[in-house]
């Protein structure tokens, strides 16, 4: 999946995230190494310094992990699919003035032939 990203939108320059167990693993680094992107880890405690990322940690948390039961990675992988389509594509968020997330880009003008612009992921 992380080659998948770099290959589409390319590498970013830094990843800000948090010093939660899922991002202090040896793989994380080693790909962060490879792909020479800065890993900028939020302060303990301070989950304000995330603040722009929360919202979706909960919504991700509440309305999938929490009502979702896996019974292999391929089905976890289908599922997670499916929902990320359907909260990018379907759903209105409030943060987009009512709009889904693809909508608020291909406006904003970061969305180009069905692929986002900037660069994200590593």
């Amino acid at each position: 999946m992380l080659n998948r990203l770099v290959y589409l939108r390319g590498a970013a320059n830094a990843v800000f995230c948090d010093s939660g167990a899922e991002f202090t693993r040896q793989i994380i680094d080693l790909r962060a190494c490879m792909h020479k992107v800065k890993l900028d880890f939020s302060r303990p405690g301070t989950p304000t310094d995330n603040a722009h990322i929360e919202p979706f940690n909960g919504t991700l948390r509440d309305a999938f992990l929490n009502t979702n039961w896996f019974s292999s990675i391929a089905e976890a992988t289908r599922l997670a699919e499916a929902w990320r389509r359907d909260d990018n594509d379907c759903r209105p968020h409030m943060t987009h003035s009512g709009k889904t997330p693809t909508e608020s880009a291909e406006i904003s003008g970061l969305c180009h032939g069905g692929q986002v612009k900037i660069a994200a992921g590593f």
